[in-house]
C-alpha cells in the first residue's frame, strides 16, 4: 500500500465501513432530519451516476439556463447531504436553505431520514451494473484522500463483493432501495437506461418532480449533461474546485470523470473473475427481478 495513505482511517457505523469524512454521530442524527415536501434527494451507491443526475436535476430546476447552473460549483447547487464540511455536516446547515433543496447522498434506505422513507420529499435513485461500478470505484479510491489506495484489483473486487469498502456492499444498498421502488416518492433509474435514451429518462425525471418544462428545455438539459460537456466544465468536474483545494480529492492521482461508458469492466475483469462475479450477483439479484445491461 502506498505510504501516502497510511494516515487514512475509516469510521464504522452499525457494521458498515465509512470514509473518514463521514461521522457516525452525524449518521445517527440524520434519521431525525426534517424533510420538506419539495426536497429532492439524488441517491446512489458511489460511482453510479450521481454527478450526472446532479447536473440533470439542476439544469431542470433552472429551466435549462446554463448561466445560472454554471455560476457555482455543482456540489454547491446540489450539496452532499451527509458529508462533513468544515466544522459540521451539510445536513446540519440545511434548515436555513431556501426551497427546493436539491441534495445528493449515498445513504442506504435504512440510514435515510425517517420522514424521507415514510414518503415526504422526493428520491431519485440511480443504480448501475455492479461490474462497471466496481471498476469506477477502484479508480476513485486512488484520488480520494479519505479512502485507502487499493492494494490490487484482485483484492478490491473481493472487498467489493464482501462489502469491505466505504458504504458497504453494493447489493445491499441497491436492493434496499429497489424494494421501495414503487413508493410514490421514489423514482428508480438505471445508469444504462440513461446512456441508452437520455432524453426519455430526463423527461421521466421532470415528470416525477412535477416540473413543467418545454421540449426545448429538455434539449438543453440533454446537451449540457453529456459526459464530454461535464468533463470539460470546471463547475461540474472536480479539477480545481473547493473539494480539490485542501479537500478530499487529489486530481493529480486521477480524473473524476474517467470514461462514463457501459462495459468498461471488460478491460479489468479476467474471464475467471467475470464468471465468479456473475454467479455471485445472479444469486443476489435473481429472485428480485432487478436486471442490468452489462454490454452497452
Amino acid at each position: 500500500m502506498a505510504a501516502s495513505d497510511d494516515h487514512v482511517e475509516y469510521n464504522w457505523y452499525k457494521g458498515m465501513r465509512l470514509a473518514s469524512h463521514l461521522v457516525p454521530e452525524d449518521m445517527d442524527d440524520i434519521q431525525d432530519f426534517v424533510v420538506r415536501d419539495d426536497d429532492v434527494f439524488i441517491i446512489t451507491y458511489p460511482k453510479s451516476g450521481t454527478a450526472w443526475l446532479q447536473r440533470i436535476v439542476s439544469l431542470l430546476h433552472f429551466g435549462g439556463d446554463v448561466s445560472k447552473t454554471d455560476q457555482k460549483e455543482q456540489d454547491e447547487l446540489v450539496p452532499y447531504f451527509e458529508q462533513k464540511c468544515g466544522d459540521s455536516a451539510t445536513f446540519r446547515k440545511l434548515p436555513e436553505a431556501p426551497s427546493p433543496r436539491l441534495l445528493k447522498s449515498h445513504l442506504n434506505f435504512c440510514h435515510a431520514p425517517v420522514q424521507l422513507t415514510q414518503g415526504k420529499g422526493k428520491v431519485i435513485y440511480v443504480a448501475r451494473n455492479p461490474k462497471d461500478v466496481a471498476v469506477s470505484y477502484y479508480h476513485f479510491h486512488f484520488m480520494v484522500t479519505t479512502l485507502k489506495n487499493p492494494t490490487s484489483w484482485e483484492q478490491f473486487v473481493q472487498d467489493f463483493v464482501n462489502g469491505d469498502l466505504s458504504r458497504g456492499a453494493w447489493h445491499d444498498h441497491v436492493l434496499e432501495w429497489w424494494q421501495h421502488k414503487d413508493n410514490p416518492n421514489v423514482l428508480f433509474l438505471r445508469y444504462e437506461d440513461l446512456q441508452k435514451d437520455t432524453r426519455k429518462e430526463v423527461e421521466k425525471v421532470a415528470e416525477f418532480l412535477g416540473w413543467s418544462v418545454t421540449p426545448e428545455v429538455i434539449d438543453t438539459v440533454v446537451e449540457h449533461s453529456k459526459f464530454k460537456k461535464m468533463a470539460t466544465n470546471p463547475t461540474t468536474n472536480k479539477v480545481d474546485g473547493k473539494e480539490v483545494k485542501g479537500g478530499i480529492f487529489d486530481s493529480s492521482k486521477g480524473t473524476f470523470f474517467r470514461k462514463g461508458v457501459v462495459g468498461d469492466w471488460k478491460s479489468h475483469f479476467s474471464d475467471e473473475q467475470s464468471q465468479w462475479f456473475d454467479a455471485f450477483y445472479k444469486e443476489k439479484l435473481g429472485p428480485t427481478g432487478l436486471q442490468f445491461d452489462f454490454e452497452g
